[in-house]
């Protein structure tokens, strides 16, 4: 019933129905043990699976806990997920009782544990630590990916951006099919972790033009790095500026290609999503997503993009024959299934 975890750094990886889901069967509760940390604080360990009534729990732990010299400062997480609700209610207790978050080495903290790590004041994610998400979906419903777990995903990213959790790990929750996880890399760990922030060397400080510059150069030179075929020393210049462009759709979109084209199709996901969430009206980056979630399984989000594809374009004849040749190209397959979906929309 585990995650089926073979590799680490943004990949997708297929997770148990049963782990994955938005509501839960009730056959495990999380497992809550007071303890004591090496620094002498007082912590509550929190195992196992997110269960309705967690939250109460947790609480009633808490409170028993405050009273004495082990007072609660911090939670150790290990869990698979489970209930959002409690989930986020956790979350939010702890963050409003300025409790640490912990996930140790070898430790899981996937899904809705997510939610309660988020909020830690500070969250510790250790080296080796297994933490991942992915959409939301609807246990009780035939179609689980339906319109009511979208929108518990969109919730749940502007509970994630609250407290702060970095652009691409929520966008990688609301881009990740309910049944794969997206693992975060060690990179992204750090990342994610506020209790190992380090006073950064001082460097020279640019202006707005010369950032520009900087910006527009680099851009350049991924071009002629990716006309040349070097598709991954193009992504990793166009990294080194994201922080200086991050307003600038075309630095994500050129890190979408060059991350496809160099075969990790998870971050070109990302980056194009970016890519259209700076600038919703840019075609090609909604041509790319489309056909990426095509791949993925997610025929209806694909079928979305490829109508903005078409409604963006100038020329709808043309954009309407590159979707008659997705479809001749990969005729039976998903992207076929989603062109041709995107078709009868824009021709009704």
């Amino acid at each position: 019933m585990g995650l089926l975890m073979t590799r680490y750094g943004g990949v997708l990886l297929t997770c148990s129905a049963l782990l994955c889901a938005v509501g839960s069967t009730g056959a495990w509760a999380a497992d809550l043990a007071e303890g004591v940390l090496d620094d002498g604080r007082g912590v509550i360990r929190f195992s196992g699976v997110v269960e309705p009534g967690d939250y109460e729990n947790f609480k009633k732990l808490y409170d028993s806990m405050a009273g004495s010299s082990n007072r609660a400062a911090a939670v150790l997480l290990d869990s698979p997920g489970g209930d959002v609700t409690n989930g986020v209610l956790i979350g939010t207790f702890i963050h409003d009782q300025k409790m640490e978050t912990i996930v140790e080495k070898g430790r899981n903290c996937f899904s809705s544990c997510i939610s309660i790590f988020a909020a830690g004041v500070p969250r510790t994610a250790s080296s080796g630590a297994r933490m991942g998400v992915h959409r939301a979906y609807d246990d009780q419903a035939a179609n689980k990916d339906n319109a009511q777990a979208r929108s518990v995903s969109i919730f749940l990213n502007d509970y994630y951006r609250k407290f702060n959790v970095p652009d691409q790990i929520r966008i990688a929750m609301i881009d990740t099919p309910p049944d794969k996880v997206y693992v975060l890399s060690e990179r992204e760990l750090r990342a994610f972790s506020t209790s190992n922030v380090k006073t950064e060397v001082s460097r020279p400080v640019l202006t707005v033009e010369k950032s520009r510059k900087l910006v527009e150069d680099t851009k350049l030179k991924a071009l002629e790095l990716m006309d040349g075929g070097k598709f991954m020393e193009a992504a990793q210049s166009l990294e080194k500026i994201k922080d200086r462009g991050a307003s600038d759709y075309e630095v994500f979109s050129m890190l979408g290609r060059a991350y496809y084209m160099s075969g990790n199709r998870t971050q070109a996901l990302i980056n194009y999503t970016a890519a259209v969430k700076i600038n919703p009206h840019h075609p090609d980056s909604w041509r790319c997503l489309g056909e990426l979630q095509a791949d993925d399984g997610n025929v209806e989000w694909a079928t979305q993009s490829l109508v903005k594809y078409y409604n963006n374009m100038d020329d709808k004849e043309l954009a309407f024959s590159v979707l008659e040749g997705m479809s001749a190209r990969y005729k039976g397959q998903k992207r076929d299934l989603a062109a041709a979906a995107a078709r009868r929309k824009v021709r009704k």
